[in-house]
C-alpha cells in the first residue's frame, strides 16, 4: 500500500519513491529524501559513500547530480555512473565496488511525466521494508547540519566489469558457427549497447529499435507488453530477424518475439528459461514464481523434478528468498527475471544474453514447442483498471462478491495476494489492489490470448457493476 511520506508529498514504493515531475517530484522534495538517505548512511550503516545512477527520462541526470551535491554537503562521498544506467547495472556497481547503498534516478516502466528514486543495497538487491521505513523516519528530523568535511564526487564507468561478469554466464563458443539476427527494442530506455558489448567478438547481428533519446518514450509508457511492442512484432514477423527482444525503461523487464509465432509474453519467456537452464545447461535449484505467473512454469518444474514455490507479487519477495537459499530462477508476470547464480536482482540484459544463447544452442522455437508439449498452450492478458470510485472500497466489494466472477464454473479461490479465481478447466483470473498506483490490476490466463481477453472483459464488466453501486 502507498504511504504518504511525512513532509514530502510523493509516495514510497517497495524500493524507493516516485512522483510526477514538476508536481511533487521536485528538487525540494528530492533534497529532503537525499538528506534522509545521508542520515541513514551515517547513523545506521556507519559509512559515508554512495553510488548514483540515472535513466533516460527528462531531468533524471540533473536530479542525479543534484542528489550528489546534497550528499556532498552531508559529508558523503558520491560516485556517479558516467552514462544512463539500467537499474541492474546500478545494482552491479553497488555490489562490485562495495557500496553500502546505491540510488538510481528512474521511474522504470511508468509514464513519461513520472520520475523516482530506487534504492539498492550492498548485497546487490532491493532493500527490505525496514530500510525504507528507517530512511523515511529521518524525514521528520529536518536534517540541515552540514558536515565539517565536504564529501567528494567522482565519475565511474563500470561497464567493462559488468559486461565481463555477464559474459561468464554465457557459452560464447556456441556462437562460433551461428550468426543470429536480433532486433532489440530498448523503448528509448537505458539498455542500448550492452548486448553488443557482450557479443562483440561473435557473429551475432544486433540492431536496435527506439534507441534514440525521447523523454516522451514515443507517447507510451516504456513497458514491454503486447500492446506496446507492435512495431517490434511487425518487423520480426517479416523474417528479417530470428529473434526480437524488448526491455523496459530501466532494464529489469523483458518480452520476446519470434518470426513464426509472434509475441512471447513474460510467462512464455519464463517457461523457456526454466526449460533451457535445467535441461540444456544442467542447472538445478528452486524456481520462484509470482502468484500471477502463468501455470506452465509450475508444470515444467514438475516435469523436470524441480521444486516450484509461489511468492506474492513484488520482486522484494524473491530477493529475500534468493539471499537465503539455492535458487535457480525467480520470475514475475511483468517480465522480471532474477537468476540465483548471479545477484538477487532482476537483470534483463543477462536474461536476453541467455535467450540468445538458447537460440543458437537449441532454437527458441524448438524450446517453445517443447514447453507446449509439456505444459500445453497458454495465452495471457494483463490490464490496469482505473476506478472512478475509491479503489480500496471497490476492491473490498470485489472480495465480498467474488462469486460473481464466475466466467465459468469456479474450482478454487485464493485471497493470499489479491483474489485469484481458478476455473474448472485450469484458466484463471486474478485481481489485485495496486500498492503503488491508483489502479486495480487484472490478470487472466487461458490457452490463447483471445480467450484470456474474454475473461478480462468479463471481469471488467463485473467490476463496473460493483463500481456503479458505490457512486
Amino acid at each position: 500500500m502507498c504511504r504518504n511520506i511525512p513532509n514530502v508529498d510523493f509516495k514510497s514504493t517497495s524500493d524507493g519513491w516516485r512522483g510526477k515531475l514538476a508536481d511533487n517530484f521536485t528538487f525540494a522534495n528530492v533534497e529532503e529524501i537525499s538528506k534522509a538517505i545521508a542520515q541513514f548512511l551515517i547513523k545506521d550503516k556507519k559509512q559515508n559513500k554512495i553510488v548514483v545512477g540515472y535513466d533516460t527520462r527528462f531531468m533524471s541526470k540533473e536530479f542525479a547530480y543534484f542528489i550528489a551535491a546534497v550528499m556532498q554537503e552531508c559529508g558523503i562521498d558520491v560516485s556517479i555512473i558516467s552514462s544512463p544506467s539500467p537499474t541492474p547495472y546500478l545494482t552491479f556497481a553497488v555490489n562490485e565496488y562495495s557500496f553500502p547503498l546505491g540510488i538510481n534516478v528512474t521511474a522504470s516502466h511508468n509514464p513519461p511525466y513520472d520520475d523516482g528514486i530506487k534504492i539498492r543495497m550492498g548485497y546487490g538487491g532491493t532493500p527490505p521494508k525496514d530500510v525504507i521505513e528507517k530512511i523515511e523516519s529521518y524525514l521528520k528530523n529536518g536534517y540541515e547540519v552540514k558536515a565539517k568535511i565536504k564529501g567528494k564526487v567522482k565519475i565511474i564507468n563500470p561497464r567493462k566489469k559488468y559486461v565481463a561478469r555477464i559474459r561468464k554466464f554465457i557459452n560464447l563458443d556456441s556462437f562460433d558457427k551461428s550468426a543470429p539476427r536480433v532486433l532489440i527494442d530498448t523503448m528509448h530506455g537505458t539498455t542500448k549497447g550492452f548486448l553488443e558489448d557482450i557479443f562483440g567478438n561473435t557473429k551475432v547481428k544486433i540492431d536496435h529499435l527506439h534507441e534514440d533519446f525521447d523523454p516522451y518514450f514515443g507517447g507510451i509508457n516504456p513497458e514491454p507488453k503486447f500492446e506496446s511492442t507492435s512495431e517490434l512484432q511487425q518487423i520480426v514477423k517479416t523474417g528479417a530477424y530470428d529473434l526480437g527482444i524488448a526491455h523496459d525503461g530501466d532494464g529489469d523487464r523483458i518480452v520476446a518475439v519470434l518470426p513464426s509465432v509472434g509475441y512471447l509474453s513474460p510467462h512464455d519467456v519464463a517457461s523457456l528459461m526454466v526449460l533451457y537452464l535445467v535441461k540444456h545447461k544442467q542447472l538445478q535449484g528452486t524456481v520462484f514464481g509470482s502468484s500471477t505467473l502463468g501455470r506452465r512454469v509450475e508444470r515444467i518444474c514438475e516435469k523436470l523434478g524441480i521444486q516450484y514455490e509461489t511468492m506474492p507479487v513484488g520482486f522484494k519477495n524473491a530477493t529475500d528468498k534468493m539471499l537465503k537459499g539455492e535458487i535457480l530462477l525467480a520470475a514475475e508476470e511483468n517480465g522480471g527475471l532474477g537468476f540465483g547464480f548471479y545477484l538477487p536482482e532482476r537483470d534483463t540484459t543477462l536474461a536476453a544474453a541467455l535467450l540468445l544463447e538458447a537460440q543458437v544452442s537449441v532454437g527458441v522455437k524448438k524450446l517453445l514447442d517443447e514447453v507446449e508439449e509439456i505444459a500445453g498452450k497458454s495465452g495471457f492478458c494483463r490490464y490496469n483498471y482505473s476506478p472512478k470510485v475509491d479503489r480500496r472500497r471497490l476492491f473490498n466489494s470485489i472480495l465480498e462478491h467474488r462469486n460473481d466472477f464466475d466466467f465459468r464454473e469456479i474450482e478454487s479461490m485464493n485471497d493470499s495476494d489479491g483474489i485469484k479465481i481458478t476455473y474448472d478447466n485450469g484458466d484463471w483470473l486474478s485481481i489485485r489492489y495496486s500498492g503503488t498506483e491508483e489502479i486495480l490490476r487484472i490478470y487472466c490466463e487461458s490457452n490463447s490470448r483471445l480467450k484470456a481477453t474474454k475473461i478480462k472483459d468479463f471481469a471488467i464488466k463485473q467490476i463496473k457493476l460493483l463500481e456503479k453501486k458505490q457512486k
